[in-house]
């Protein structure tokens, strides 16, 4: 089928998708700049308006589905063309150039998993073939019999690899949730992926300070950028600060690697460790001495800390719940005075 995307300014851009394949995916594959952020149907941010022709539905109860106002109004990361189709965007469309940031369909099986901290668990997967991707990015996984894909950022880092490692976290009644938590030994799991995707990305060339603010298992993509950071060589030139919230320390998981980050960077990496529903104790601040620990929501420990320095030079990364991504939005943009240009996110819910 022949897929016409008509953007702001009347920028046109056409690509060809087969029968049941996900607009979305199909236009990235192409090198297209289609506007997105979860990728999975959570978000809405790559919601579009069919002008001429059909859709099929991918998936019926993809949460953002709730947003729309209007039946020609669609979720192209969840819906295929069954004709030739003609829609429009609102937003620029622009052609992608860089040949690491393709995505492509691989096929990808669990080899480790592990419990690391209360309903947190680390996945490790081989890919069906190695792939360039940039710190920061994420992959759509799809696994047989449950609904949807799930978008889990790469914790690792490597010019070109197939092996691929995420950290993911227990969702209350999520179906695929259920499945991965109540298996100690996932090992020898087939699933589809998609990727790599995502614009919250790092290049360790930048000359730049980077501040990092990340709650829960949006920490993933960051440790991403933190390895990339180090092996680089970015870290001999510029400092890092990365905020990282959980609500107890029970819930505390890569403090360990946290420490050897600390460690190589040779104190231009800080650390800090803020627990929303308790004090830090005693026991936990003596258990890591390379890593700083607060108390209170994460956005708000790391406003305390950035308002009011200097960040001419600063470029900022937010992950975590949509209330962690908004409040860290709002104090740097309207307290700390970051430029909109220099704050980076990919909106997961």
């Amino acid at each position: 089928m022949k897929i016409e995307i008509i953007g702001s300014g009347d920028i046109r851009q056409t690509f060809e998708s087969k029968p049941n394949e996900n607009i979305l995916y199909s236009g990235l594959q192409h090198g297209i700049g289609l506007p997105y952020e979860c990728a999975t149907g959570t978000c809405g941010s790559c919601k579009a308006k069919r002008i001429s022709g059909q859709i099929e539905w991918l998936w019926d109860e993809a949460p953002a589905r709730k947003i729309l106002k209007s039946e020609d109004d669609f979720l192209m990361c969840q819906c295929s063309a069954s004709s030739d189709l003609q829609l429009e965007v609102r937003s620029k469309l622009k052609e992608n150039k860089d040949p690491r940031c393709v995505p492509d369909w691989l096929g990808a099986v669990v080899i480790d998993s592990r419990l690391v901290a209360q309903d947190v668990k680390t996945l490790s997967v081989r890919l069906s073939k190695s792939i360039d991707f940039l710190p920061g990015q994420f992959m759509v996984l799809e696994f047989e019999g449950v609904a949807g894909g799930r978008a889990w950022s790469m914790t690792n880092h490597a010019e070109t690899s197939n092996i691929l490692h995420f950290v993911i976290k227990k969702k209350p009644n999520g179906d695929l949730s259920k499945f991965l938590f109540a298996h100690d030994d996932l090992s020898g799991l087939k699933a589809k992926a998609f990727g790599p995707i995502g614009k919250a990305t790092y290049l360790s060339n930048l000359e730049k300070e980077l501040i990092c603010i990340a709650g829960g298992t949006g920490i993933a993509g960051m440790m991403s950028i933190l390895e990339e950071y180090i092996r680089g060589g970015a870290h001999l030139k510029n400092r890092a600060t990365v905020y990282f919230g959980v609500r107890t320390s029970q819930d505390l998981f890569f403090a360990n690697e946290f420490s050897k980050l600390v460690d190589q960077s040779k104190g231009s990496l800080e650390v800090v460790v803020a627990f929303s529903d308790e004090k830090p104790s005693t026991e936990i601040i003596e258990a890591y001495p390379a890593l700083k620990f607060d108390q209170g929501f994460i956005h708000e420990v790391a406003e305390r800390e950035i308002v009011g320095c200097d960040h001419a030079n600063s470029r900022a990364y937010i992950a975590g719940p949509p209330p962690l991504v908004d409040g860290a939005l709002r104090m740097l943009l309207l307290k700390a005075r970051l430029p909109a240009s220099e704050i980076l996110y990919d909106k997961f819910g």
